[in-house]
């Protein structure tokens, strides 16, 4: 089926779904914005702007102001703010796979944008940053349990979008590729950072979130920002790197190691990249990621133990004692889509209830069954960090830490491997294994 065809069947199925919502609501209509930009603080430079992630899972058109009017039973309208203007370039709207979809109107001046929708003769519900404006124009902003039916949609990913998630991942994949090849040249930080953005062919402000590269030590800093380019021949190299095709992300980090890199870490490297398969192998349709989690670590519990980074404990013990959280301290993963943590991770019904919250693990971002259809990613992390390992030292449990050992890996950083993942009746598809 063609990407036009997928849209139009994505779009008729989201918006026949909204109409029950509408109905359930008692409202007449939604009012969806694209958004605003903003300015930096006492500047007047625009932050890069990125347009509303509901406001994208109808429409693929980037840009602000633009806004969306969903009725019952008629074609959606569309407002395309196209201003006027010599100091920046204003591309015209051209037929596209999606515009056929839409009753679309262009506005030369923002207030256009707005005007003629008779919102005052009706119920209409405004969901996007602009709320003030909109209650201007007769909106309601603050209608309970909208957001979170909204939220519940984006769930089960369409075929649409399940298109989309194929084409960034293989777009994120060629990145990772010339981000490897750089990293085993020599290559900085930075360099590789380069290598990256040249093969997925985007700016930084296109990415979907900020590249993470790190070369040695910093793979154990969990959201490192910074690309040194002073530091070349790295030991380790750990890159957290995605892409977007329409909106819709990819995530994917993967770890690295050269012959110059001890030999332990090598080692646990390599079962480090069995443990993650054999974790994504396990998932099953209405698996809770809680439960994953608390799998994980008992992996990772077993593979300290085997490398003697533990000692004089089992598993149970690793885990029960919160040994195995100094060394895996986030997440196994999230819900992926419009959004790099995307919505409705908690909710367990469509009016925003959320999931019991597992007292073992209680900061998780998902931990809702992994449904037919949900996008996840799975990224199990084995890092060595000085300020959660250095409370064990004088602990009560200090015996169990291989200290010596957990010495000559910290300058390895740490590791993680990240998939996203599909989830599908009989099992999963992963969808970056079939690129990387």
């Amino acid at each position: 089926m063609g990407l036009k065809s997928l849209f139009q069947e994505h779009l008729q199925s989201v918006l026949s779904q909204i109409e029950l919502i509408l109905q359930e609501l008692k409202l007449d209509g939604l009012v969806i914005g694209a958004g605003q930009p903003r300015l930096f603080f006492e500047d007047d430079q625009e932050i890069p702007y990125r347009s509303n992630h509901h406001f994208r899972y109808l429409c693929p058109l980037e840009g602000a102001s633009h806004l969306l009017i969903v009725r019952p039973g008629q074609k959606p309208l569309l407002r395309v703010f196209q201003p006027e203007d010599f100091w920046h370039e204003v591309k015209p709207l051209e037929a596209d796979f999606w515009t056929d979809s839409f009753v679309i109107e262009t506005c030369a001046q923002e207030d256009q944008v707005w005007a003629d929708l008779f919102l005052t003769k009706g119920r209409y519900a405004y969901h996007g940053p602009d709320g003030e404006r909109a209650e201007r124009e007769g909106c309601l902003t603050q209608v309970e349990s909208l957001l979170p039916r909204l939220n519940w949609l984006r769930l089960k990913k369409t075929p649409y979008e399940q298109q989309c998630l194929i084409e960034a991942t293989r777009r994120a994949a060629q990145g990772h590729k010339a981000a490897e090849r750089c990293f085993r040249q020599g290559g900085s930080e930075l360099a590789i950072h380069f290598a990256y953005l040249q093969a997925v062919r985007c700016r930084e402000q296109d990415l979907p979130y900020e590249n993470i590269v790190c070369l040695n030590e910093k793979s154990a800093i969990l959201h490192y920002s910074a690309k040194r380019d002073d530091i070349h021949n790295g030991r380790v190299l750990l890159i957290d790197a995605g892409a977007q095709v329409r909106g819709y992300a990819a995530d994917i980090t993967r770890t690295y190691a050269t012959d110059e890199a001890a030999e332990e870490f090598r080692a646990i490297l390599a079962d480090m990249e069995t443990l993650q398969q054999a974790i994504c192998a396990s998932i099953r349709p209405g698996i809770r990621m809680n439960d994953l989690h608390f799998q994980a670590h008992e992996r990772i519990a077993q593979l300290l133990i085997d490398h003697r980074i533990l000692l004089n404990c089992d598993v149970e013990k690793a885990v029960n004692l919160g040994l195995t959280a100094a060394f895996f301290p986030h997440g196994l993963g999230h819900m992926l889509g419009l959004l790099v943590h995307d919505v409705a991770g908690k909710q367990v019904d469509a009016i925003g209830t959320l999931g019991e919250i597992d007292p073992r693990f209680p900061r998780l971002r998902t931990h809702r069954p992994l449904d037919v259809g949900t996008y996840v990613t799975i990224e199990p992390g084995l890092y060595f960090i000085r300020m959660l390992l250095d409370p064990h030292r004088k602990g009560e449990h200090s015996a169990c830490f291989n200290w010596g050992l957990i010495e000559r890996l910290a300058p390895c950083g740490g590791i993680r491997i990240e998939d996203n993942i599909l989830i599908n009746e009989d099992g999963i598809q992963n969808l970056t294994r079939l690129h990387l």
